[in-house]
């Protein structure tokens, strides 16, 4: 199969508003401009697979299954706007974690780049024509690895460039400067 481009995108402060170890479904909120933007991809085609670290379940605060039931929560949210996320990868370790059987050094949590390299696969994707989107250092640490289209949420800094990330106030911004490179859709 031809390889292709995907979107990569972390979860808390990207696509939803950040809750600091969120644990209750009802704190789920999209922010502005996410739902079209991703309706906006489905429409072209380009996979949108969400790359989140879960400290929390290390940390004892919610299980594996409260990560899964969110990102379902998430998809029948945008199930609603016509539109929805392909792929959903997370990481549950933290070196300093509460919870024994978690407390791993792994090479999936960002900013090390095997989530990313294991969503690239699933889905076929040609990291040099795949964007990363993320609110932290770690985030596009990680797609810059891979050698990914590196976009980092800092509303404060939008519109600079450096060789780490081009920086933007939101997803919606990122993804229509994504999708305004045709090469990357050739």
């Amino acid at each position: 199969m031809k390889k292709r481009p995907i979107v990569l995108a972390d979860r808390d402060g990207t696509l939803i508003r950040h809750i600091p170890y969120l644990s209750k479904l009802s704190d789920v909120e999209f922010l502005p401009g996410v739902l079209s933007s991703i309706r906006r991809l489905n429409s072209l085609k380009i996979p949108v697979v969400v790359v989140t670290n879960q400290s929390g379940v290390a940390r004892g605060y919610f299980g594996e299954d409260f990560v899964r039931e969110t990102h379902s929560y998430m998809n029948g949210i945008l199930k609603k706007e016509g539109a929805h996320l392909d792929g959903f990868f997370y990481c549950p370790h933290f070196r300093e974690a509460s919870v024994d059987r978690y407390r791993v050094s792994c090479g999936c949590r960002k900013p090390l780049p095997g989530m990313l390299e294991e969503a690239l696969e699933v889905f076929h994707g040609d990291p040099g024509s795949s964007m990363m989107v993320g609110d932290s250092e770690g985030d596009v640490l990680a797609g810059k690895s891979l050698g990914c289209h590196n976009f980092w949420i800092l509303p404060q800094e939008a519109g600079k460039r450096d060789d780490l990330a081009f920086r933007v106030s939101s997803f919606e911004e990122a993804v229509n400067l994504f999708l305004s490179d045709t090469e990357l859709l050739e």
